[in-house]
């Protein structure tokens, strides 16, 4: 209960379902731990995303996103949790739970203004450091990782937030 509730604090303290995003930019392009050298809108955005997620926070998520603008599937378009409700009501293991936390928790990397989660989509495989394939095997088995290198690039979930704190995508696939 304790946990539960230091979660739904720290959401809150986030900004979840605020609607505010303060402006700031950064400018590292290397692959570091989460938690480092991100400009404040996108930190204060990926920890109001993993405090929901934990919570299982599903009206938080969706106040944490702009429809209009959301990447969550490639051939779907409209209702991002909803999707996702659906695949983990389908048998998918639980994507805004487990998944989303996860990623998010990675090490990120830097796509032009986009900060992006696995640092491994920001990247060829061949490139992948020990640490990029570390946090690729809390989501994926080793097989699949090098489904992944055979392909030549990150295809498992990924998350993007621009420099200003926009949450741009959760998506898997190509």
């Amino acid at each position: 209960m304790l946990l539960l509730l230091l979660v739904l604090l720290a959401a809150t303290a986030a900004g979840c379902g605020e609607g505010s995003e303060p402006s700031a930019s950064g400018t590292n392009t290397s692959t570091i731990p989460a938690e480092k050298a991100l400009p404040p809108p996108v930190t204060e955005k990926r920890e109001a995303i993993i405090a929901a997620a934990h919570a299982l926070d599903y009206n938080c998520l969706e106040g944490l996103l702009d429809r209009k603008n959301f990447s969550y599937s490639f051939g779907e378009s409209g209702d991002p949790v909803g999707y996702w409700r659906r695949l983990e009501e389908n048998g998918e293991v639980p994507i805004l739970g487990d998944y989303l936390p996860v990623v998010l928790d990675s090490p990120h990397a830097r796509r032009g203004d986009i900060y992006v989660w696995p640092s491994a989509y920001g990247k060829k495989p061949s490139a992948w450091t020990n640490e990029d394939r570390r946090a690729l095997a809390n989501l994926y088995s080793e097989q699949e990782i090098r489904q992944f290198e055979d392909a030549g690039d990150y295809l498992g979930y990924r998350a993007g937030i621009r420099k200003d704190g926009t949450w741009l995508f959760f998506v898997a696939g190509d």
